[in-house]
């Protein structure tokens, strides 16, 4: 899983690669027509906007290319890093704690601690569920890296070292994003 801060530098790192791109390819035009073309505020000429498409579709094409290669999200990428993912622990809610089975209500999900240590999870299925059999991230992962998580349980445990800071359900996650 990855972080959001780890997003950000591979978007910036695509958008910069894409943007050498697409730079060097329109010089590469202008030197193939006799450094002629001109398209800025003193004038423009058909040379000069043959330059300004070169750039455009290479920069276009190579930031497609670079998106689908490191994995981030679109915004990520066209900011050039600038805007970055949601971190997990933005969408986690607290969960209730029980310090012991009894103690639990049966409603909803709650966290079973043992001595202030979290053991495990109540509520998801028939039986206690271990902690390490529920799927947790830890607080910086990006909300973007969490799909493949929600294929196997309906609530993702959002943690920072040993403390649970709270659960991410299902329809939380889809809700985010606006599915």
């Amino acid at each position: 899983m990855r972080t959001v801060k780890e997003l950000r530098l591979a978007g910036l790192f695509a958008y910069l690669a894409a943007l050498v791109l697409g730079l060097l390819s329109s010089l590469l035009v202008h030197y193939l027509l006799g450094g002629e073309g001109r398209l800025g505020w003193r004038g423009f000429n058909l040379f000069g906007l043959l330059e300004g498409l070169a750039f455009l579709l290479t920069f276009s094409f190579a930031l497609a290319v670079a998106g689908r290669a490191v994995r981030v999200p679109c915004l990520t990428l066209l900011t050039a890093g600038l805007l970055g993912p949601t971190p997990a622990w933005r969408l986690a809610r607290p969960l209730p704690r029980a310090e012991a089975l009894e103690a639990y209500e049966g409603r909803g999900v709650a966290l079973l601690e043992q001595a202030g240590r979290p053991v495990g999870v109540l509520g998801l299925a028939d039986h206690i569920l271990p902690l390490e059999e529920v799927p947790s991230v830890e607080a910086e992962v990006a909300m973007s890296e969490l799909y493949p998580l929600f294929l196997r349980q309906p609530l993702v445990l959002v943690t920072r070292g040993e403390e649970v800071l709270g659960a991410i359900p299902r329809e939380a996650f889809f809700r985010h994003l606006g599915v």
